[in-house]
């Protein structure tokens, strides 16, 4: 294929990077940005310190499951070459704590600012994280570590 041909909708997806941390802030932005500009989409209420508990649950439960990446010594990083592979709790109840813990918190944000605008965040993270980069860590996964993350991938659900 030459630059000038038009690449396939799925040679782009299967070429995107996507890296969660920066898109669950950039949809924190936009999100917020609609909340702002839509006033009928918010309201202030008692909602705020749920919204705050819900989000330092999941702003540590990703924390915490990057820990365990770190105390294994093996990578974050979505694209990179894992050196272990991490079943250890919260792994044991949920495949990519991390990610979920990053949608939680995004659920968290629209709670606490009341805004309908903003659950668009943590919709639009967990469809773009399913669909583009679980797909890859799971291929790489099954690829370094064979039978034990097929085993492992039986016994553990992706999200919940």
């Amino acid at each position: 294929m030459n630059s000038t041909e038009p690449r396939s909708p799925s040679t782009v997806l299967s070429t995107t990077k996507i890296y969660p941390p920066l898109l669950a802030g950039a949809l924190v932005l936009g999100t917020l940005v609609l909340h702002f500009i839509v006033p009928e989409a918010r309201s202030v209420g008692w909602y705020q310190v749920i919204g705050l508990l819900v989000v330092a649950l999941g702003a540590g439960l990703s924390c915490f499951a990057a820990a365990l990446f770190q105390a294994r010594e093996t990578t974050r990083n979505p694209y990179g070459e894992p050196t272990a592979l991490v079943a250890q709790a919260p792994y044991t109840w949920t495949r990519n704590p991390m990610y979920l813990g990053l949608a939680t918190a995004l659920m968290g944000l629209a709670i606490f600012f009341s805004s309908i605008a903003m659950l668009l965040a943590p919709v639009v993270f967990i469809a773009v994280i399913d669909r583009m980069v679980i797909p890859r860590e799971e291929e790489t996964l099954g690829r370094l570590f064979g039978n034990d993350y097929a085993d492992y991938k039986n016994r553990v659900r992706r999200w919940i």
